[in-house]
Formats: C-alpha cells, sequence, structure tokens
C-alpha cells in the first residue's frame, strides 16, 4: 500500500470530496481514525469514539492530497565535496522528513533510498536505516546493525564496477539484489489489508421504551428526526453528548437519541 502523510482538516476535505464513506486513517502512535458523519472518531476499548482528531494522519496516498513543494525537497545526488559516509545519513534524513511532512509517498521514498548504497571492496552493501538513522552493513543475506559508518578508504566508485578485479564484488551486488529485503527498514509500518478494527460481538446496553423513540441524524433539537426506533429494541450506547445518545442497533444502524428515555438492560 503506498501511504502519505497528511493534515488532519485536509485529509477529512478530502474524503468529503472523493466521497469516501469511512475512510481509514492513523496516527504517530498507531491509533486508528474515521470520519463518521463529518464528525471524527477514534478507535478504543473495542469501539469508535468521538474525539478532536491528531494533527496528522497517515493513510492511502490516492486519498489524501500532496504537501505542497518546497526547496527543500529531497534528492539523492551527492556533490564532489561530500563523503560518502557523510552524504547518506543527511539524504535518509531528508526523504524521511519528506515523508513525514507529507512531500513524497511511501512509495517514492522507498524508491530515493534504494539508490543510496555504499560497496566495500569486499562485496559489503551500506546504507542508513531511514527510522534509526544507524548505518546497517548487508552480509550473509542479512542486514546487520553497525555502531561506525564504513571506511571510506574501502569504498567502491560506481565506475570501478565493470574493472576486470571487480568480479566479486559483482557477484556479491547480484546476490544482494535478488534478496528481498532491499531497505534495512522500512519507510513505514504496513497497511493491513483491512485496516478497520475488528469490533467486539454486539453487547446491549440498553433498550428502547415500550413506547418507542424519536430518532436523529445529529444530536440537535432543532433538526427534524428521520424516524423513530421500535419499542422494546436492544441498542448499545456508542457516546453520549448531553442529553443525548448516539445508539446502534444489531443490524447497524446508528441514531441520535434522548439518552434519559433509555431503559439500561
Amino acid at each position: 500500500m503506498n501511504l502519505r502523510w497528511c493534515g488532519a482538516g485536509a485529509a477529512a476535505d478530502a474524503a468529503a470530496r472523493l466521497g469516501i464513506e469511512n475512510p481509514r486513517y492513523r496516527d504517530a502512535s498507531g491509533t486508528w481514525w474515521t470520519v463518521a458523519g463529518g464528525r471524527w472518531e477514534a478507535w478504543s476499548d473495542g469501539a469508535w469514539h468521538a474525539d478532536q482528531p491528531p494533527e496528522r494522519v497517515e493513510g492511502p496516498a490516492d486519498e489524501l492530497p500532496a504537501a505542497a513543494e518546497s526547496r527543500a525537497h529531497p534528492s539523492n545526488s551527492v556533490t564532489a565535496e561530500q563523503a560518502v559516509a557523510d552524504a547518506i545519513p543527511s539524504l535518509v534524513r531528508r526523504i524521511a522528513d519528506s515523508y513525514h511532512d507529507g512531500r513524497l509517498t511511501s512509495d517514492a521514498a522507498e524508491t530515493l533510498l534504494n539508490r543510496l548504497y555504499a560497496i566495500e571492496t569486499g562485496g559489503s552493501v551500506w546504507t542508513v536505516g531511514v527510522r534509526s538513522f544507524t548505518w546497517f552493513s548487508f552480509r550473509g543475506g542479512r542486514w546487520e546493525r553497525t555502531e561506525m559508518a564504513p571506511d571510506a578508504a574501502l569504498l567502491v566508485d560506481v565506475a570501478q564496477l565493470t574493472d576486470d578485479g571487480m568480479t566479486a564484488v559483482r557477484e556479491a551486488l547480484a546476490a544482494f539484489i535478488s534478496a528481498d529485503d532491499l531497505l534495512p527498514e522500512q519507510v513505514t509500518d504496513p497497511w493491513p489489508e483491512s485496516p478497520a478494527p475488528h469490533t467486539v460481538a454486539w453487547r446491549a446496553s440498553h433498550r428502547v421504551p415500550v413506547s418507542g423513540i424519536q430518532a436523529w441524524e445529529t444530536p440537535d433539537a432543532n433538526a427534524r428526526p428521520f424516524g423513530s426506533l421500535a419499542g422494546g429494541l436492544e441498542v448499545v450506547v456508542l457516546e453520549r453528548s448531553g442529553q443525548w445518545a448516539r445508539v446502534s442497533t444489531l443490524g447497524g444502524q446508528d441514531a441520535w437519541v434522548d439518552g434519559r428515555l433509555l431503559v439500561g438492560t
């Protein structure tokens, strides 16, 4: 899944413009968020609860607008004055910042990271992790974290790879390219195929009084009710707002009702 970070307000506006019902986002702590009826809700304790949205959310890139470009847009070019061991950490950090700023998608960030490697004469491949910003060395088919940067004196210039004496290096690179993990750290956590959290088993908390009860789409006494709930119907209270209660039926219908009239089960 190609992901992007975005301001919460811009994410809600994009969902409304694209006609996306109940979009799914997550914040930096991994909490799931959605927008329902123009209101932000967070998933906690097995249910959705109305809450103030975080400043920024992460979600599918095709559902979120890109942030405005800036002069700080990352590039993976290295000037002659920069040593590779100094340039790679700086570039990796700029790519990470651009992803979290919303200027890069996760796919675009990984494409740039896949060009930032240092190669030693012994065939080891080096790069910097995009989340820890520490050096990693690829040896024996896997990445190993290391506390030190590669020795600049042992690094191979790309132009030298075709030299006759570089056969072992070329073979090591071929083995690296065929590996599953070309990066020691992914730009972001995997996005589940179905990010909507599973609800817990439905259990009624209240019943509608025998006389029935009017139902509203929003907790607004000046609005006209859209219908009513039948007397004796079992519901679960999702949230309260003053004297109002948002309830849900076993069939999944949501409505706002006068919470004072509900009968506890």
